[in-house]
């Protein structure tokens, strides 16, 4: 079974626990419509879901969760444990958090352009010729001249 017909018997099985027909859910998704997810054979959008998962009450993350245990075969107290250690991986090398991260704020591109601004201060402190520097980096001369500190 994929993800999207795993997904849909997750929310099938709560919505029939939560006592919900599928008319009482209509203020998020439409009977056919989530028919049609509940069946797997329609996709639900990330918001539809959000709504989907507040309407019955369980958060949208625990879903997600239950399901990828069911993809893996595991039992979903055995893929939590697997999943609090990843986590708990993740925040501490920075990956995730509750916060924006700076970086990513400033997207990949930013973050090459600080890389690329301390390695040029960094040879420029060295001592090295801005076209050791050019060739070194392999970066143009205009970018060497952008963060050639000048004084």
């Amino acid at each position: 079974m994929g993800f999207q017909s795993t997904l849909g018997q997750v929310l099938r099985e709560l919505r029939v626990a939560a006592g919900l027909t599928r008319e009482a859910c209509a203020e998020v998704l439409s009977r056919p419509h989530l028919a049609k997810v509940e069946q797997g054979q329609q996709a639900i959008t990330a918001i539809k879901l959000h709504s989907l998962c507040e309407l019955l009450g369980v958060p949208t993350s625990q879903v997600l969760l239950a399901v990828e245990a069911r993809l893996r075969g595991d039992e979903l107290s055995d893929y939590k444990a697997v999943w609090d250690v990843q986590v708990a991986n993740h925040l501490e090398l920075g990956l995730l958090g509750s916060t924006p991260q700076e970086s990513a704020v400033r997207g990949v591109r930013g973050k090459r352009a600080d890389e690329t601004k301390e390695a040029v201060r960094r040879l420029q402190a060295e001592k090295h010729a801005k076209m050791v520097v050019v060739r070194q980096l392999g970066v143009s001369r205009s970018t060497v001249d952008k963060y050639w500190s000048k004084s």
